[in-house]
């Protein structure tokens, strides 16, 4: 296996050329493509091509991103072709109404089609990407086009309801993605910027998609058609799946490796939403390479030596203090199959007097009164780099174990199935798996929300009766972690987490069973799962030569402000960025803030900014965006102002605004 993989990195590089170019649709609509080929070694070569179909802009917004993705693999053989989707980047065509439109995936059957047949290609097709790139490589993969060989999707979700970003499981999310993906949908096409008819009628008139997701707060076929989790038989060529231990869409990847009956790869890091030799926190290893392994094998027809390792690359975390600062997490990558060999469940009860114990438990009744402002600590969603969690645990009921005696290592979904009630019949209950060091600091190991109007079905929601027993049943998200001799297991459970989830309205208090019926499930393994793995050090990124960071934009950060006047707590966030690209100016400035008051939960509030200015041949455009969500006891409220203004001068304003009523949420 080391050997083939030493023999695939010792081949010679190709060189290669760049150039834009077009795809026709079958409705006569062009969508701009950007294609690395490598120049053929001689005249019978052929080469397969690897397809990332993305709203991001490739010729501005992503042009430094992409450059070092499709040098590497265009270095290695194999065609690249970057496609924005119509209605978007370079692309003609109207805006979608969703994203993973069947105007999308339409499409991208399509454009596989002809790129099996286009110039140098072999006719066999790859379709990756991060992300978006991740989630529609699935659903294409669903549709079965012929030539689609075989995928690879970085950080992206089997169930889109549950576990995307508008609904984070099942509960309502207001993320800074709904205000950037709707602001850069109003940006004209490149390389001109027209503000012509078209880009009016087909951008910037077209209503965002943030109503379109707020319309749809329940689950259904509106999410559930896309989601491989609900239809795995519908793809039946390789995935190879890659996820991070720091990233909401974690939990698809050993979901897939239970479903899938298709050769699989999967690898899970301590990352974030970012790539493996550079994401954040480390440590990082080339993903570049493996993924070469996996194309050549798929693609190629070439024994990489990759599918003779067992099927999942996993980090198992050490415990470390808290820290939302941490860089590198101390623990050890080890190849495994999932479900992991070995492998038990060991429970655990929440009991009277706030512990948590593993034999019977007298059962007792603790209650918690809703405090909407708690959760800031958890940050904005499940994954992201927490501090000390003692301020979300001032606002949450908490059990703790005893003192370890020994090391619990953990890989997988920790369970809790819990009899609760509320006094109100809107309730959400989050719930905290956590991890307490012999000097009181408090680090999060993973946790879940439980929108309450679901807890019978999530197809056919509900509102609470004030008062009633209900069983609660929910996995947190996946994880691992190794709780170390002298710290202790804790439990949390709040009604709230914000700003993650947006806040119920109704004033209540909450009651938990304690005792028996009160359970937590930890999926614990032996320490020494699996079996170690050497893998490839990161290696450096290539740069594009005519594109640059801007070093002059302002610092962006994150506030928590609380007024003790109004009693009303504040998550800020300002960001900042800029680059050029040849003459080409771009400057962008993001703003979020979040707020909600501790007595009046009903009334919270998002406000989002954003602006763009676009400086070339002379012209300067500004974009500017407004998203506005408030809510009271009845109804979200939205509302979108999009502008746009050529050399100082307002072109054209365009308002949009609805109120959805809060059925379940």
């Amino acid at each position: 296996m080391v050997a083939a993989a030493l023999v695939a990195a010792q081949q010679p590089l190709y060189d290669f050329t760049v150039s834009r170019d077009w795809l026709t649709m079958s409705d006569g609509v062009r969508l701009a493509v950007t294609f690395w080929r490598p120049i053929p070694r001689d005249s019978t070569e052929r080469f397969p091509v690897l397809l990332e179909l993305l709203p991001y802009r490739k010729d501005d917004s992503f042009y430094r991103r992409d450059y070092p993705l499709y040098h590497y693999f265009v270095q290695r053989g194999y065609i690249l072709a970057k496609v924005d989707i119509r209605g978007s980047g370079g692309s003609e065509g109207r805006l979608p109404d969703r994203e993973y439109s069947d105007a999308e995936l339409d499409d991208a059957v399509e454009i596989i089609g002809q790129l099996a047949r286009a110039p140098g290609a072999s006719g066999v097709v790859g379709m990756w990407g991060i992300s978006w790139g991740g989630f529609n490589a699935l659903q294409v993969a669903m549709r079965r086009p012929p030539a689609l060989k075989a995928i690879l999707a970085l950080h992206a979700s089997d169930d889109l309801f549950h576990d995307d970003v508008h609904y984070i499981d099942g509960a309502l999310h207001v993320d800074p993605y709904a205000l950037e993906i709707d602001h850069e949908n109003g940006l004209p096409r490149t390389p001109d910027y027209p503000l012509d008819s078209a880009y009016f009628a087909d951008r910037f008139d077209v209503e965002p998609w943030i109503f379109t997701y707020l319309r749809h707060d329940r689950d259904g076929e509106f999410w559930r058609d896309r989601s491989p989790r609900f239809h795995p038989e519908r793809i039946t060529i390789p995935v190879y799946l890659i996820g991070g231990l720091l990233d909401g869409y974690r939990d698809a990847v050993p979901r897939l490796l239970e479903s899938l009956r298709v050769p699989i790869k999967a690898e899970i890091g301590p990352w974030e939403h970012d790539w493996p030799d550079n994401g954040a926190p480390g440590p990082n290893y080339e993903w570049r390479s493996r993924a070469v392994r996996w194309w050549d094998h798929w693609l190629k027809g070439r024994d990489s030596g990759f599918l003779r390792e067992p099927r999942l690359l996993l980090f198992v975390r050490d415990a470390h203090p808290p820290s939302d600062t941490i860089t590198l997490v101390p623990g050890r990558w080890r190849f495994t199959n999932w479900p992991i060999p070995g492998g038990r469940v060991v429970t655990l009860h929440p009991a009277p007097g706030r512990r948590l114990v593993p034999g019977p438990a007298k059962a007792g009744w603790d209650s918690l009164r809703y405090v909407p402002t708690v959760g800031a600590a958890a940050k904005d969603w499940w994954g992201d780099r927490t501090d000390d969690m003692a301020p979300d645990d001032a606002g949450s009921l908490i059990y703790d174990g005893s003192s370890l005696q020994g090391s619990v290592v953990l890989a997988g979904f920790p369970r809790v199935e819990l009899v609760v009630t509320a006094s109100a019949a809107l309730a959400n209950w989050t719930v905290r798996l956590e991890d307490v060091a012999p000097d009181g600091q408090v680090a999060l190991v993973t946790g879940a929300v439980v929108n309450g109007t679901q807890i019978g079905s999530r197809l056919e929601p509900r509102r609470l009766v004030p008062g009633r027993r209900e069983r609660l049943v929910a996995d947190l998200h996946f994880t691992t972690w190794t709780f170390r001799p002298g710290h202790r297991i804790r439990l949390a459970v709040a009604n709230a987490q914000f700003p993650m989830i947006w806040p119920t309205p109704f004033p209540m208090v909450t009651t938990l069973q304690t005792g028996p019926e009160a359970v937590l499930r930890l999926p614990v393994v032996p320490r020494g799962v699996g079996s170690p793995a050497d893998l490839p050090a990161p290696e450096p990124r290539a740069q594009a030569s005519d594109a640059a960071e801007l070093d002059s934009m302002p610092p962006g950060g994150r506030q928590v402000l609380e007024d003790p006047k109004t009693r009303i707590t504040a998550i800020e966030l300002r960001s900042t960025g800029g680059y050029r690209i040849g003459e080409q100016r771009v400057e962008e400035i993001e703003t979020e803030a979040w707020r909600v008051a501790r007595d009046r939960p009903a009334e919270a509030e998002f406000v989002g900014t954003e602006s763009h200015r676009i400086q070339l041949h002379g012209r300067v455009l500004d974009l500017q965006t407004l998203m506005e969500i408030r809510s009271d006891s009845a109804y979200i409220h939205a509302r979108f102002v999009r502008e746009i203004g050529e050399n100082g001068s307002s072109v054209r304003r365009r308002v949009w605004a609805d109120s959805i009523p809060r059925l379940s949420h």
